[in-house]
């Protein structure tokens, strides 16, 4: 859920992309508070088969991996800094082999063997090659993004293989291509477009700035409450 400019000096982050990834935070906080009321049966949607909570996920994705895109560019345009890249993969991929663990202790039959922070880990070493190649990049996100629009192929059925229908699949293809968009949207000074700082965009800047802790911390909050809140009104999930 985070950026490399979350490295730079205070002075040199950008509203837009604080604010943005902030917004990203907000839906995903809805989104599983929704998912979450659905496995608990407190509420019934089927979110599998519903194209619109299908899309919102899709969305919150989105959100994210265009963040990681010009965070990289912007961190990385003048030369890689490599440590900087080894530190945010350990971190990052170290989160991510937790879920995983966790998720399969709880969760077996839907555990997250690569979700989202798995997927920012990876594609964050491979993108930050084109970070001086925007068009490049772009290109790559159309040849990506729009055969798999078509097509939908499942490259490799990993899900299949293990039996599993994981709470949180989010594959290097296409979604890298979201990741190299990113890339082209900084070279355009996407990130520079103008917000001012006011009592709406400082909610979403703050969450912006910790995305990360709120992506670990969030869900467990919600799971418990609604599982003690299950328990308490005997909901058929509880």
């Amino acid at each position: 859920m985070t950026t490399e400019n979350e490295k730079m000096p205070q002075t040199e982050r950008y509203i837009m992309i604080d604010s943005l990834r902030g917004f990203g935070v907000l839906l995903m906080i809805i989104f599983h508070f929704i998912f979450d009321l659905n496995f608990f049966r407190i509420a019934h949607i089927t979110f599998l088969a519903n194209p619109f909570w299908i899309g919102f996920g899709r969305l919150i994705l989105i959100i994210f991996l265009l963040c990681v895109g010009m965070g990289l560019a912007l961190v990385h345009k003048t030369e890689i800094k490599w440590n900087l890249i080894k530190k945010r993969f350990y971190r990052i991929g170290g989160w991510a082999l937790t879920i995983t663990i966790i998720t399969y202790i709880l969760l077996p039959k839907h555990f997250i063997f690569f979700g989202v922070l798995h997927c920012i880990a990876v594609t964050s070493v491979v993108a930050v090659f084109f970070v001086n190649r925007p068009k490049l990049s772009l290109l790559l996100c159309l040849l990506l993004v729009i055969p798999h629009l078509i097509f939908q192929p499942t490259l490799i059925p990993i899900s299949k293989w293990l039996g599993v229908s994981s709470a949180d699949h989010t594959p290097i293809y296409p979604w890298i291509g979201i990741v190299f968009l990113g890339i082209y949207l900084e070279s355009i000074n996407f990130h520079k477009i103008s917000l001012k700082k006011n009592l709406l965009t400082k909610p979403f800047e703050l969450m912006g700035k910790h995305s990360l802790k709120i992506y670990l911390v969030h869900q467990p909050i919600l799971f418990s409450m609604l599982f003690l809140f299950s328990k308490l009104s005997n909901c058929p999930g509880g």
